[in-house]
C-alpha cells in the first residue's frame, strides 16, 4: 500500500483543473475535489477519482482509504441511514455531509473503503466565483478556438425525463436529453440554444470522440459568458431536484430512518 505523508503534501491553488480520468503517473500527485454544489473543497487525495472502481448498485467510486492518500473534510452524520436496494434489500450507510448534502459514505464506521456518491465532486472548483483579476474561471472542457469560436465538449445522456445541464466537470458538459442518442441532435441545440440565448444560426453541432460526445461551436459569447450560463442551468434544475426530493421526502421518510441500536 502508498502512503504519502502530511509533510510531502504540496501546496495547491483552489482553481484545480486536473482531469478525473487522467492517467495516474509513478509520482503521487495530490489533488483536490470540490462539492460540485456548493464549491468546497472536500477530498484531498493521490488517486484519480476517474480510474476508482465503481459500484453496481448506485455508481459510487470505491477508494481505498489504506492504498491512498486521503484527508476528508466533509462532516460524518451523526446516526447511520438504511437505504432500500432491489430486491428489498436494505443497507446501512455511515455517511458523510458538506452542508446538508451526502457526498460520500462506508458500509462500517471504521471501514477502509470509502464511496464517493456519483455526480457530488469534481477537480474543479465551482463555487470559486472569481479567478485571477476578478474574472470567473473557466473549465477547461469549454475553450476559445483560433478562429474565435467557442467550442464546447459535450456529453449526452439521452433518454431523460427532461431536459436539462446536469454536470459540469473539467472534461465535459452533461447534458439530459429526453431522444436517444441518435436522434437528439436538434434537441440539443434547440435546448442549449434557449441556455445560452443563441439563435440557431450561432451553433454548430461536430461529432465527438463517442457517440455520447459532441462538440458545440457557438459564436457571439465570450467562454466566461457561456460557462456562466450553463453553470446557472445546472444550478436552477439542481434546485428544482432539491424541491421534488423535498415534496416526496414524507413519503420516502422510512428510507432513511436512523438505525436504532
Amino acid at each position: 500500500a502508498r502512503h504519502a505523508s502530511a509533510t510531502k503534501m504540496p501546496k495547491r491553488s483552489t482553481q484545480t483543473y486536473s482531469s478525473e480520468d487522467a492517467p495516474q503517473t509513478d509520482e503521487d500527485v495530490i489533488t483536490v475535489y470540490y462539492c460540485k454544489y456548493s464549491g468546497d473543497p472536500v477530498l484531498i487525495t493521490d488517486a484519480v477519482l476517474g480510474n476508482l472502481p465503481k459500484r453496481r448498485t448506485d455508481g459510487a467510486r470505491v477508494l481505498d482509504t489504506e492504498k491512498y492518500t486521503v484527508r476528508l473534510k466533509a462532516q460524518p452524520e451523526v446516526k447511520a441511514k438504511l437505504i432500500k436496494r432491489e430486491g428489498g434489500k436494505l443497507e446501512k450507510q455511515y455517511r458523510y455531509l458538506m452542508g446538508d448534502l451526502p457526498v460520500c459514505y462506508k458500509s462500517e464506521p471504521e471501514g477502509k473503503y470509502l464511496y464517493l456518491i456519483d455526480g457530488a465532486l469534481s477537480a474543479f472548483n465551482f463555487g470559486n466565483a472569481a479567478g485571477e483579476g476578478g474574472e470567473t474561471p473557466v473549465p477547461p472542457c469549454i475553450q476559445q478556438t483560433a478562429s474565435g469560436m467557442i467550442q464546447i465538449a459535450i456529453d449526452v445522456e439521452d433518454k431523460a425525463r427532461t431536459k436539462a445541464v446536469s454536470k459540469i466537470t473539467a472534461d465535459e458538459v452533461g447534458v439530459a436529453l429526453t431522444y436517444p442518442v441518435g436522434q437528439c441532435d436538434d434537441e440539443l441545440l434547440e435546448f442549449l440554444g434557449k441556455v445560452l440565448h443563441l439563435r440557431l444560426p450561432q451553433m454548430s453541432l461536430l461529432r465527438g470522440w463517442s457517440t455520447r460526445s459532441k462538440l458545440l461551436m457557438v459564436q457571439g459569447l465570450s467562454a466566461t459568458q457561456v460557462y456562466e450560463r450553463l453553470h446557472k442551468s445546472m444550478e436552477e434544475n439542481r434546485k428544482r431536484i432539491e424541491r421534488l426530493v423535498n415534496l416526496h421526502s414524507a413519503d420516502n421518510r422510512w428510507l432513511n430512518k436512523p438505525e436504532v441500536e
